[in-house]
């Protein structure tokens, strides 16, 4: 029996956009494998690498429940993406017990300034509410990113909040010069003793990181706290790529926002080869928390993790996203680390004080580093 012309009609139109989604699949495929500088849009498509595999996923459901062979199309481009798909979608269950031995705990926050550009009674009650919630997660050691304080005596809080967190030692530094009895920049708070630190600077680019020494038993690690360069979309530019038919100047404000995104593809490769550098020539094992304002999908994030392992990938669970704000299902806040040492467990917290989940993770030297 002939099918009516409607049917044929609708089965050409989801085809046709199926094979539109899987275009921009393997697009997003392709981003971990070319540098910014080479194509900077295929990066672009790497931030939508989540929303774009759901979408085939839907479309293989589609094809089998009408009974079309057409699954195959999306199903088998899924299965081409199997080392991005571990990477972004963690599978594992339960936590691994610490069997009496010495394990380090970490937690990284980018804490959003603490809220400074709402009013002065909402800074000062976020500031004490993630003070007070970071008391109670009593983590070894604490990285912060857009750390923000103020006042006459500018390091006094950050000594305070030491203090607060039963700490022996804080690192911070700003990403510019401080002005106007302000600074905002990274802060690492740690129980262990620091015997050197620096931070990550080069031209062309603020300070993005920040390392620390740190004693922990007989051994010493290093340990980076990274932000990398932001794309700095302000709130009309996330209302647009939500809802950008709202717009009445479409086309030049997706250009404006596409200018944006390339600025910060090419400067994180640019920070990440300063990075990755700085890893290779440490003298002891690593760990890296922060923020990389980019996703596993990404060229920086394959650079980086070439040298180390993240802790999400071997003991998270689902798409873990850590970007809190109105863009949906982006992980760009990560804790990775040496293989000197594994992964106990790890945790996204969702608790809604900046526009990023803070992440933590228990690690523990492997045996045959332990002191």
């Amino acid at each position: 029996m002939k099918k009516p012309a409607s049917f044929r009609f609708a089965k050409n139109l989801f085809r046709g956009l199926n094979i539109l989604a899987v275009i921009g699949l393997l697009a997003s495929l392709i981003a971990g494998w070319l540098s910014p500088s080479a194509a900077p849009l295929f990066q672009a498509m790497g931030l939508l690498y989540p929303i774009l595999l759901i979408v085939n996923l839907l479309f293989v459901v589609f094809w089998l429940v009408v009974r079309s062979r057409l699954w195959v199309l999306s199903f088998l481009f899924i299965l081409l993406g199997y080392g991005n798909l571990m990477r972004n979608f963690g599978i594992n269950f339960g936590d691994r017990p610490a069997n009496g031995r010495a394990t380090i705990s970490l937690l990284t926050y980018n804490v959003q300034h603490f809220g400074l550009y709402a009013s002065r009674e909402k800074y000062e009650k976020i500031r004490t509410d993630i003070i007070d919630w970071l008391k109670n997660e009593e983590s070894d050691i604490v990285c912060m990113q857009e750390y923000h304080g103020k006042g006459k005596t500018l390091y006094g809080p950050l000594q305070e909040m030491k203090v607060q967190l039963g700490a022996l030692s804080y690192y911070y530094e700003s990403y510019f010069n401080p002005r106007y009895q302000q600074l905002t920049g990274l802060v690492t708070i740690s129980k262990y003793e620091a015997v050197n630190k620096d931070r990550l600077k080069f031209d062309g680019s603020r300070t993005f990181g920040i390392f620390t020494d740190l004693l922990i038993g007989g051994d010493t690690i290093r340990l980076f706290n990274i932000h990398l360069a932001s794309i700095q979309l302000m709130p009309s530019d996330i209302d647009f790529v939500v809802n950008p038919a709202q717009d009445k100047e479409m086309g030049l404000h997706a250009l404006k926002i596409y200018s944006k995104l390339s600025q910060a593809f090419l400067l994180r490769q640019r920070q990440a080869a300063f990075l990755t550098e700085k890893i290779k020539a440490s003298p002891y094992p690593v760990i890296l928390c922060g923020d990389f304002n980019d996703t596993p999908s990404s060229f920086v994030y394959r650079e980086i993790t070439g040298l180390l392992t993240d802790t999400f990938v071997e003991k998270g669970f689902g798409l873990g996203p850590t970007f809190a704000g109105g863009l949906p299902l982006l992980r760009i806040d990560f804790i990775l680390k040496s293989d000197k040492f594994s992964t106990l467990s790890y945790r996204r917290h969702k608790v809604y004080f900046s526009d990023h989940f803070p992440v933590s993770a228990v690690l523990r030297f492997r045996e045959s580093s332990s002191p």
